[in-house]
């Protein structure tokens, strides 16, 4: 099923809102020596959003390329994909112009894109999450008790095997 460009930009910039608010009260959180009231939470809203004007161009891009190019690939691929590529500086000791611009370009891209808070990104992903899974309960209560165990098993093992790839990537760069 396509949903309609319309409701798509409606849906990314109320994302988009969420995210920077999420952002700014995770910043100002972080900092208790700011001032309190409301400027540093519409200081950090502000600088947050050239971040997310970006994220939301590469989300709308790798959409418009999953409705056009006829791959089976989820957009999430394509947007993953574009942000990849812009985000590539250009070849290192490399001194043309298409070297130079990729330099720029990925620079000022990380520069507004890391003002951005993951965590605050994850607010939407999960609101998502929980509601395709709401248009799903009927199946889910005909699942019962055994998907919970299930799913509690595969969240403990990925859990573990994160730990363990982290502590052996820790161990072998030599940081523990």
């Amino acid at each position: 099923m396509k949903i309609n460009l319309w409701h798509l930009l409606g849906m990314l910039i109320i994302s988009a809102i969420m995210v920077l608010c999420g952002n700014a009260i995770i910043f100002v959180r972080a900092h208790p020596e700011l001032p309190a009231g409301v400027g540093p939470y519409l200081d950090c809203f502000v600088r947050g959003i050239p971040g997310m004007i970006i994220l939301f161009i590469f989300t709308f891009a790798g959409v418009i390329c999953k409705r056009h190019i006829p791959l089976q690939l989820p957009a999430a691929a394509y947007i993953v994909t574009i942000g990849c590529i812009l985000s590539i500086p250009g070849a290192p000791g490399s001194t043309g112009p298409v070297s130079q611009f990729m330099n720029d370009l990925s620079g000022t891209i990380m520069k507004y894109v890391g003002e951005i808070s993951f965590m605050s990104l994850t607010t939407p992903v999960l609101a998502y999450a929980g509601l395709s899974l709401a248009k799903d309960l009927k199946i889910l209560k005909e699942s019962g008790w055994k998907l919970a165990v299930v799913s509690i098993f595969v969240f403990i093992g990925t859990y573990l095997g994160s730990i363990v790839i982290a502590d052996a990537v820790l161990r072998m760069t030599g940081q523990i």
